[in-house]
């Protein structure tokens, strides 16, 4: 403590010492080049304001010696670990000399600083008179001028010039208060010194006539209004007494004066506020408040209160009482006499049980969601946060469970929200079961829950995800409507994944994504691979919709051949996209979300115009009439202008229309037959031609093939793989082609790889054939010589076999 004195008396001139002081007020450890002076009685309430606020308190002025320099004293607590108060650092400051507090303090000649307590205790004066009579130890303003300063800083007049007597002078002063020190600043100058100033700069003529004209309106004021001044000031304050009685008297709160041992000596007539007894409080004079209600839940809070009130100078508080019920305000203050003695309490009571349901009422709002009674995003970010916070203390675990509910949309939009809304509630209602006593449940927004809990291994994870499946899948029954609900569920923990609320609900909620993605109705961990599928479907989402301006997306080709001879017949025309940040992207990648984020139809429409304009190219190195395939997406299919875009591409660029094949999907056609035949239909007029792909992997009515005309199928992949090896496979693609001949439709094997998948394809009289034992996907260019030359070129690192003129 003397090294951290030393260095603070070294690094501030104005501090003349440094004391460490017990609580008792004790002086242990002092550094200083003077003679610190014993700290006054008055200190000891300073030291218990500071030990109880457990902040830093102005003291009371010292003096060394009688004649000897003042310091102001500055009290700072020390606190233990435990925040309690067990030291106190006493820094004595300079209020005289070159190193003063005041060095730099410019005031006019007579005019006196002084900081008081509230109740016009002097702490300090400046200048510090010199003398005998100097000492302000226990001086205190004059009642009458502390209330009237107490009186002005009320009333906000703290700024304005107060005519003031003090020390038996009439000053004219400036107030303010300190209210982190709970002290009053007192800026005075004397009257006579403002007005001898004054007389100072007339002009001798001019004072000798305004004194002989002050002089006779003094004496004439004073003539008229002596005896008036004393009828008005007895009037006003039998006024003011009248109607501060009046205001207590019809208050709506309680009024209870009592006296410093808390018995009654008056109580206006809402003290029985609780009871509603008639005159109650003329019958309560003498008692102690707390025989009667509410003022009885105070009853082992009295001696607390009296303390704080001794403090400070008022208590407030609220209380629940067990008598009504209620809620209910105090506001206890003290009245004192001349010596600050506390003589009385006046405690005010008022009933807030209106306003306490309206907080509860807004609480609720704010933090739980009106259709579930959960708790909602808010109020779960807080719980999370807290459970994390608890689980960090402890070493624990937790993990948490983002879910929705599988196709909600489909039941707002086929049932309505009405539905959705009971749909939602009784969900609800299964997981709060489901999960009692196992984990927390959130309502987060909409048709999305989120559930945490604490775990020891990862299958109590898995156990309460399965749970959760397995209580909710049940079928309900909602206004006579059969509904079948299941859920999808993302899975973090904390800490293996993530340390914060918002890292794990991210976290989450991809892995969510995740549990859609794989067919929804199961549960997903996070881990950090998902995490990079996600960012790089951002990228590609973000990419994509410049990829066409940037000439990163192409057009590849793969042949069609003769089975019998093996003849190039036609191709499928295939997109490519070389990203520029991502490098080569595959179909399978960007083609789904070129759908989802809506630039499908401008990728269609350019995979159009370049696979007419290539064919045509193709064309010339060819004897065979040549038609190209290109794909169409349900998307497309789902607008009207696909009729326009596919006519406009065949005007453009001046293709034979019957040369041009769209090929569709089995399921998707299956599925929006009704939707999407009108546009098919208006398609075939154009004098395209209709394949449909995968066909075999759909599991609709085969009718449709009879309701347009169909030109092709295309057996899908899966069947020509094994069919040499398994019988079904083969079975299944020999009465694939068997019907579509019948039907008057030639069939595509795609999927190629072999001889012997070959053999057997011509065997069954397969039509054409497609797959990487004729070509892979080539570029344009790479095209045309495998057109011109019937062999590969050597870039593509493939050599064929199975091509005729």
């Amino acid at each position: 403590m003397t090294n951290i004195f030393d260095y603070l008396m070294s690094a501030t001139n104005e501090a003349a010492a440094f004391s460490l002081v017990d609580l008792s007020g004790k002086t242990l450890v002092t550094r200083g080049d003077i003679t610190i002076p014993s700290l006054s009685d008055q200190s000891n309430t300073v030291i218990e304001r500071a030990r109880t606020s457990q902040t830093a308190q102005i003291g009371y002025l010292l003096r060394a010696g009688l004649l000897g320099d003042s310091y102001l004293p500055f009290f700072v607590p020390i606190l233990s670990d435990e925040r309690k108060v067990i030291a106190f650092v006493v820094a004595f400051y300079r209020v005289q000399g070159e190193s003063s507090l005041m060095n730099n303090f410019i005031t006019p000649d007579g005019n006196t600083m002084w900081l008081l307590g509230e109740r016009g205790q002097v702490r300090m004066s400046y200048p510090v008179p010199r003398g005998v009579v100097s000492d302000l130890f226990g001086w205190r303003l004059a009642p009458e001028t502390a209330s009237e300063i107490q009186y002005n800083l009320r009333s906000g007049k703290t700024k304005e010039g107060l005519e003031l007597e003090v020390k038996g002078e009439q000053v004219l002063a400036n107030v303010g208060y300190l209210p982190e020190y709970q002290l009053i600043t007192l800026n005075s100058h004397p009257v006579s010194a403002l007005f001898t100033a004054w007389l100072e700069r007339m002009q001798p003529i001019g004072v000798i006539f305004i004194l002989f004209l002050l002089a006779a309106l003094l004496a004439y004021r004073a003539a008229l209004q002596i005896s008036k001044k004393i009828s008005d000031a007895k009037q006003a304050a039998e006024g003011n007494v009248h109607k501060l009685s009046k205001a207590i008297e019809q208050s709506p709160n309680s009024v209870v004066i009592t006296d410093n041992n808390w018995c009654i000596e008056y109580a206006n007539s809402h003290f029985d506020i609780a009871t509603a007894k008639p005159n109650a409080h003329d019958k309560a004079r003498g008692h102690n408040i707390i025989d009667y209600p509410p003022y009885n839940v105070l009853t082992t809070d009295l001696k607390k209160i009296s303390d704080e009130v001794a403090l400070s100078g008022n208590w407030f508080g609220e209380r629940k009482t067990d008598f009504d019920g209620k809620w209910y305000s105090f506001s206890i203050s003290h009245i004192t006499n001349p010596s600050d003695q506390i003589t009385h309490y006046v405690t005010v009571v008022q009933d807030i049980s209106a306003r306490k349901q309206a907080e509860a009422k807004l609480y609720k709002q704010a933090n739980f969601d009106p259709l579930t009674g959960l708790p909602n995003r808010r109020r779960a970010h807080e719980n999370l946060t807290a459970e994390l916070q608890s689980a960090w203390k402890h070493k624990q675990q937790v993990a948490v469970l983002y879910l929705d509910i599988d196709n909600f949309k489909n039941v707002n939009d086929t049932f309505g929200h009405m539905v959705g809304d009971q749909l939602l509630q009784l969900v609800s209602a299964r997981l709060v079961k489901c999960c009692k006593d196992l984990a927390n449940i959130c309502h987060i927004s909409g048709d999305e829950f989120l559930v945490y809990a604490r775990y020891a291994s990862e299958s109590d994870i898995r156990k309460l995800a399965q749970k959760i499946l397995d209580d909710v899948q049940t079928p309900v029954l909602i206004e006579g409507k059969q509904i079948f609900v299941s859920v999808s569920i993302g899975i973090s923990r904390y800490p293996e994944d993530n340390n914060d609320v918002t890292g794990l609900v991210k976290f989450a909620d991809i892995a969510l994504y995740e549990s859609k993605r794989e067919g929804r109705n199961r549960y997903s961990f996070f881990d950090h691979e998902l995490d990079r599928r996600l960012k790089r479907k951002h990228t590609i989402e973000t990419e994509l919709r410049q990829a066409l301006e940037r000439n990163e997306i192409y057009m590849a080709y793969q042949s069609k051949n003769d089975i019998a001879s093996g003849k190039i017949i036609g191709f499928e025309a295939l997109m490519r996209w070389n990203s520029g940040v991502l490098g080569p992207v595959g179909p399978f990648e960007f083609i789904e979300v070129a759908e989802d984020i809506g630039v499908i139809n401008e990728l269609g429409e350019f995979a159009l115009r370049q696979a007419c304009i290539d064919l045509q190219e193709f064309q010339k190195f060819s004897d065979t009439t040549l038609k190209m395939a290109v794909n169409l997406s349900i998307r497309q299919l789902n607008d009207d202008s696909i009729v326009d875009m596919v006519a406009k591409g065949i005007e453009e660029t001046g293709i034979d229309p019957s040369r041009l094949e769209l090929e569709i999907t089995e399921s998707l056609l299956a599925e929006n037959i009704d939707q999407i035949l009108p546009r098919l239909e208006r398609l075939l007029e154009l004098g395209t031609a209709l394949t449909i792909d995968d066909f075999g992997t759909g599991y609709s009515s085969l009718s449709y093939l009879t309701t347009f005309p169909v030109s092709t199928l295309k057996v899908d992949r899966a069947f020509v793989k094994d069919m040499v090896s398994n019988e079904g496979d083969a079975t299944l693609t020999h009465t694939i082609i068997t019907m579509a001949h019948a039907l008057g439709m030639k069939v595509v094997a795609e999927g190629i790889e072999d001889e012997d998948q070959l053999a057997m394809l011509r065997e069954q009289n397969c039509d054409i054939g497609q797959g990487y034992l004729f070509s892979k996907p080539l570029t344009q260019k790479e095209m045309e010589i495998l057109i011109e030359t019937h062999e590969l070129p050597e870039t593509t690192g493939f050599k064929s076999k199975h091509f005729r003129i």
